[in-house]
């Protein structure tokens, strides 16, 4: 694994997202507002279930989604950039897996709620207002993690820690 990361923080695009001034902040930057609207929007979603603003309609909340696609799309395409700039830093980190099994499991819960609930015009009782508090936990849950990682991290590049090749 040492090498394959190696190997990836000498790749062209890794190297650019270290060497360039601005690179990694933009990408760091977009990455924040594209988590913002995702997550965002899951959290708004949740609370809604959860009864805060009562007066709106369910149906109308499904508008939120695709901001959220589109926050989805920021957080991915940074994310991936942010991950190239330092492989080893986020893939020897479990907090990193914890981010990603956090956020995965919260906005699936979303939008199983919204599959569930939204269509029928019904306030939601029960099973669906469990799932949205579990829901919030996770994907606040990620955005913590995501924190985390700032501070947990083990290394930052493989050149800074001695690793044998096998042959």
């Amino acid at each position: 694994m040492m090498s394959t990361l190696a190997w990836l923080e000498q790749t062209a695009p890794s190297i650019f997202m270290r060497a360039d001034f601005y690179a990694y902040f933009v990408a760091l930057i977009v990455h924040a507002w594209g988590m913002a609207l995702l997550v965002g929007g899951g959290i708004a979603v949740c609370l809604r279930v959860l009864g805060v603003a009562r007066g709106t309609q369910l149906v109308k909340w499904r508008s939120l989604f695709p901001v959220m696609k589109m926050g989805a799309v920021l957080a991915a395409v940074s994310g991936l950039a942010l991950l190239a700039g330092y492989p080893a830093k986020a893939l020897t980190n479990w907090v990193f897996a914890l981010k990603f099994v956090c956020l995965i499991g919260g906005l699936w819960l979303v939008a199983h709620m919204a599959r569930v609930s939204f269509s029928k015009g019904v306030e939601p009782v029960g099973l669906v207002k469990l799932q949205a508090v579990l829901a919030l936990a996770l994907l606040l849950g990620g955005v913590a993690a995501g924190k985390l990682l700032l501070y947990t991290n083990q290394m930052l590049l493989t050149s800074d820690v001695q690793f044998e090749v096998a042959e």
